[in-house]
């Protein structure tokens, strides 16, 4: 045993290369490596994975970890009764599976992603939580997709004919799985078509109160990105979730994620913002409000979130302009003693914005009402100095300055012109990145004027600012 771990010391203490790689094979082949770390000692098991860990990072001795030695006691160590020896197998593949395609083929020739489903599987909450990441590292090349997902019988298929046996814990895991790897967009059609999707809707729209407290987190990850909005927002499923939000007894937490996913269905679908908007009395707005008026930050965040999501909608648009108590509550959160208020107030506004330009007929309205939110931005600056409201201040005034009001509002100010021309103004990449971007803006949209606003001197350090990048 002492020569294995030795070794492995002396690998993992310096930089882990070919080189060194070579060094440590030569004394100790990877068979013997793995044999001592299935009957090591916890305190010689860590160097021995270390090692291990650092030889699968290596492309020229990737291809070792599949010899016959080794893949045995790969086999084995998903099987075995020590947590640790399964952990150390589901790290070994997550490591092999994010060596590319190349890698990824070689752990399919040797069968080896077979053992991801008992791994996934497993009581260990850390073994299920890594053979996921070599799932989703495998599906992220053509071959992975194939044969994890597209093929018959592939490891997809078999976990969800498994799903009605498994326990809550693995079923839940099981289905937050296919969530994640549903962000890969060759994969999600064929996660749809397969019904994993329709799964996780079953999940919550339950009236097992403690299987959908479960499904929340599950819910608000599909909700997270733009393919899991579509396949909300066509699964007819407002009309079920509004149920949820005309119960007095429903639970906070799936209060606030219903809110959360019927603002990204609202944003996603006409048909869906016209059912969903229908009246002020409806349960969707209705929540809106409620949650707005809560003292709970993360309520009121969720509420301005929902509002921003579904007025991205022409229905949403004209809905919550009409709604004036309302639209004068988002304007003056923008200046809300909660910085995190503020931030998510303004985050809220670029949203809406941002799709809509200055010119757009159909936004004249909006933007007639936006144009006086430069006034409380421009105060921000001087009001909430703090570096991580910044960027989110920078961020809305680039996307107001595209209208010419707002942009002559904003370069009245003396403080703004001043912060402007001092490019060290600020400590933050994401602060200099949406600076850089109001310049950029200015310059883009309103070259021909500002000239004229702003001296030589001036107008020629902004184009320098805007030339050189977000960095100068």
């Amino acid at each position: 045993m002492a020569l294995p771990v030795t070794a492995a010391k002396d690998f993992i203490s310096g930089p882990r290369v070919a080189q060194a790689a070579r060094k440590l094979l030569d004394s100790c082949p990877l068979p013997q490596l793995c044999e001592a770390l299935a009957t090591a000692s916890a305190e010689d098991a860590e160097p021995l994975v270390s090692a291990l860990e650092g030889l699968s990072e290596i492309e020229e001795v990737r291809a070792l970890f599949l010899g016959d030695g080794v893949a045995d006691f790969l086999t084995r160590g998903a099987s075995a009764t020590e947590p640790r020896l399964r952990l150390t197998v589901a790290k070994l593949l997550a490591h092999l599976a994010s060596g590319g395609e190349a890698s990824v083929g070689r752990l399919l020739d040797a069968g080896l992603f077979n053992l991801c489903e008992p791994l996934l599987l497993d009581e260990e909450t850390g073994v299920a939580e890594t053979a996921a990441k070599a799932v989703r590292a495998g599906v992220a090349v053509p071959p992975g997709q194939q044969a994890l997902v597209a093929s018959s019988g592939s490891l997809t298929e078999v976990l969800l004919r498994r799903l009605p046996e498994l326990p809550d814990v693995q079923r839940i895991r099981v289905l937050a799985l296919f969530v994640q790897l549903g962000r890969v967009a060759e994969i999600f059609p064929l996660l749809e078509q397969q019904g994993a999707f329709e799964k996780v809707l079953g999940s919550f729209l339950t009236d097992d109160l403690l299987l959908k407290l479960n499904a929340v987190e599950l819910m608000d990850a599909l909700g997270s990105y733009e393919l899991g909005q579509e396949f909300l927002a066509r699964s007819n499923v407002p009309q079920k979730l509004e149920a949820d939000l005309l119960d007095p007894y429903c639970d906070g937490s799936v209060r606030l994620c219903v809110t959360r996913l019927l603002g990204f269905i609202a944003g996603r679908s006409a048909a869906a913002a016209e059912q969903l908007l229908r009246s002020h009395e409806a349960p969707f707005p209705q929540s809106i409000a409620g949650l707005l008026d809560s003292r709970d930050v993360a309520a009121r965040l969720c509420a301005i979130h929902a509002w921003a999501t579904a007025m991205l909608q022409t229905k949403g648009l004209g809905f919550f302009l009409r709604w004036k108590p309302m639209l004068q509550e988002m304007v003056s959160l923008i200046s809300a003693t909660q910085n995190e208020i503020a931030k998510g107030a303004m985050d809220a506004w670029a949203i809406v914005l941002e799709v809509r330009a200055p010119e757009d007929q159909d936004a004249a309205e909006l933007w007639g009402m936006a144009e006086s939110l430069a006034e409380p931005v421009l105060k921000n600056l001087t009001n909430k100095p703090f570096p991580d409201v910044r960027p989110h201040t920078w961020q809305l005034l680039s996307v107001l300055c595209r209208s010419r009001k707002a942009a002559q509002q904003a370069l009245q100010s003396p403080e703004l012109r001043n912060l402007l021309l001092n490019f060290q103004s600020e400590a933050s990449t994401d602060a200099r990145h949406a600076k850089h971007n109001l310049v950029k803006t200015l310059v883009d949209c309103h070259a021909q004027w500002i000239g004229g606003l702003l001296d030589s001197e001036v107008m020629d350090l902004m184009l320098q600012f805007a030339e050189q990048g977000r960095l100068a």
